[in-house]
């Protein structure tokens, strides 16, 4: 049995290489390219996202509401009210006879404004409509939400 000396193997071609700065400049640049796509493609789940919230927040509301309707006895809050009957007694005609405080604070969308409060609503007139401003912030356009929609 031969046994082979690996100290010295200079006769042999060197296999391993480095890579050249080129290389590396070409496997930086694909990955730039797909790491850019990959945060294009999630803005729009963001937005996705934020309508899903609202809509769940209608939903909430709506039933607390529907709560503030079965306790006070007296229907929903006037649009003078509005949401704020949730959080303070009102002041104004009609006062529910047993109000309870069923929100901390007045709740706003995923883009930070305020929810509008109709009632009666634009599609249902016996149920409140809830009425969001959408991504940019400004009432009455294309991209508001609405509970009734």
């Amino acid at each position: 049995m031969k046994i082979q000396d690996t100290k010295n193997n200079q006769g042999r071609p060197r296999l391993a290489r480095g890579f050249s700065l080129f290389e590396m400049v070409i496997v930086m640049g694909i990955i730039g390219v797909i790491l850019g796509s990959v945060i294009f493609a999630s803005k729009s789940f963001g937005d996705s996202a934020r309508v899903q919230t609202t809509r769940q927040d209608f939903t909430t509301l709506i039933t607390h509401l529907d709560q503030y309707r079965n306790i006070g006895r007296n229907g929903y809050p006037t649009e003078p009210q509005g949401l704020e009957a949730l959080i303070q007694k009102p002041g104004s005609s009609p006062i529910p006879r047993d109000w309870v405080q069923s929100l901390p604070e007045m709740p706003k969308d995923p883009w930070g404004n305020p929810y509008t409060y109709k009632f009666p609503g634009s599609k249902k007139p016996n149920e409140p409509e809830l009425i969001s401003n959408g991504p940019d912030g400004i009432f009455g356009n294309e991209d508001d939400l609405s509970s009734q929609d």
